[in-house]
């Protein structure tokens, strides 16, 4: 490197929204359309968005089939043992609350370490609680393998990805995150009838063996490629910006992701027995999980796609009422394999929707300079909201007379969907009150 280059590399300030951050080159500088001087090839940009497309798929995706595995072993390995089953609700909980609850850590160490790095360590979590879990008899064992250890990989990883490829672009931001959040949907579309078969093939050891090795190899290779074109390596935690705390935007955003966990993940996790309770098949089940994940995988590109013509929050609110309309109009209706199909179908599409957009809001309202460590005290704040979700669905399913209808299960889940798409209206019209917009 020459005298003159290095100098450039040294003192050049570069701005970034709101805020200077000095471009040194370090592992995670790389070109961007915000500065196309970087040394690195213009197509990195699209790695990030596959490296983060593939550790969505891993990570979302196992949750997402996580129902799957639960249906094999209430009906096949602790049948009839009602306190072991309530166990395993915790373990899919656990799962997604860790998600939530490291959230504010690891957008902290994204910004302030290095997203690759803090990727694969989520990674090998992941890995080793898929694998540790393997050797688990009872039910309290998988919730702290498969649920806390695994989670807290899923909470590494899910930040990091869903937040970096906004950083690449700004035109085509809603597209490009769209297009890496896929993964959870397409992950879902791969693991659910992979579980499915793989459980009821060599069993659930072998099952999460096989889980562990594709995540280590598959995630290893993807981390590599997780990035951003700035890496802010001043930032500590004592110039952590804390006024969002006293924004009700803010506040208002915490409350609708709080109730989005919370509601998440009840249809993935009840669905199966649902269906099987219908007397539909565990094997045509897990397939319409799998259809739930593809329409996930449509409404996270579509809905990224709409966010960038007509507005971020105007987006969310849509793909929020179609989820809420799902769950309570027509999963008590889901009996058939046909109505299933619909179900499943709208409710993948929704929730695809919000993932897509997630992100995407938080930038909207807080800027894309802070989005990953801003996105991470959200989801942290509302990490209480996934102990709303399956701990009480399973505890409604308990009562007499409502282990076959559902019907509890169904109005509380869309219950929970609608008070997200209340909040997301109210900060809808707290940005603006223009009702045509382009917000």
């Amino acid at each position: 490197m020459t005298l003159e280059k290095q100098s450039d590399c040294t003192v050049h300030k570069t701005t970034i929204e709101s805020s200077d951050i000095e471009a040194q080159p370090t592992e995670d500088t790389v070109s961007s359309d915000l500065d196309p001087r970087s040394g690195f090839p213009a197509y990195t940009r699209y790695a990030v968005i596959v490296g983060c497309f593939v550790l969505q798929g891993l990570s979302c995706g196992v949750v997402n089939s996580w129902g799957v595995q639960r249906q094999y072993l209430a009906a096949n390995v602790y049948v009839g043992e009602t306190s072991k089953i309530r166990m395993l609700s915790y373990t899919g909980t656990l799962m997604f609350f860790s998600l939530y609850l490291w959230g504010m850590l690891a957008g902290w160490l994204a910004e302030v370490w290095s997203y690759r790095k803090l990727c694969f360590v989520g990674v090998l979590a992941m890995a080793l609680g898929q694998l540790l879990a393997s050797f688990c008899e009872e039910p309290w064992q998988l919730c702290l393998t498969e649920g806390a250890l695994f989670g807290l990989g899923v909470g590494f990883v899910f930040g990091p990805s869903s937040t970096a490829p906004a950083r690449w672009f700004t035109k085509r931001r809603g597209l490009a995150t769209g297009l890496a959040v896929t993964g959870a949907g397409a992950g879902g579309l791969v693991i659910a009838p992979l579980t499915e078969f793989l459980v009821h093939s060599v069993g659930v050891e072998w099952s999460l063996r096989v889980s562990a090795t594709y995540i280590m190899v598959l995630g290893s290779i993807a981390c590599y490629y997780t990035r951003v074109p700035f890496q802010d390596k001043t930032r500590t935690l004592r110039n952590f910006d804390w006024r969002a705390f006293g924004d009700l935007r803010f506040a208002t955003n915490a409350g609708m992701v709080l109730f989005v966990a919370a509601g998440y993940i009840i249809p993935y996790a009840f669905l199966p027995e649902f269906w099987v309770a219908k007397g539909i098949s565990s094997q045509t089940a897990s397939v319409l999980i799998a259809v739930s994940n593809g329409a996930s995988l449509l409404g996270r590109v579509i809905t990224g796609f709409t966010a960038d013509h007509f507005g971020v929050l105007n987006s969310l609110i849509l793909g929020l009422g179609v989820t809420s309309l799902s769950c309570l109009l027509l999963w008590p209706f889901a009996t058939n394999v046909g109505m299933g199909a619909v179900m499943s179908i709208f409710y993948g599409f929704g929730t695809g929707g919000y993932w897509a957009l997630a992100p995407l809001v938080a930038a909207k309202l807080f800027g894309v300079d802070r989005l990953a460590s801003i996105s991470g005290v959200i989801f942290t704040v509302s990490a209480a909201g996934s102990w709303m979700g399956s701990p009480v669905a399973n505890a409604m399913l308990e009562r007499p007379g409502y282990g076959s209808d559902f019907i509890a299960v169904s109005t509380y889940a869309g219950s929970l969907w609608l008070a997200a798409f209340v909040l997301a209206l109210v900060n809808r019209m707290l940005y603006s009150k223009k009702v045509f917009s382009k917000v």
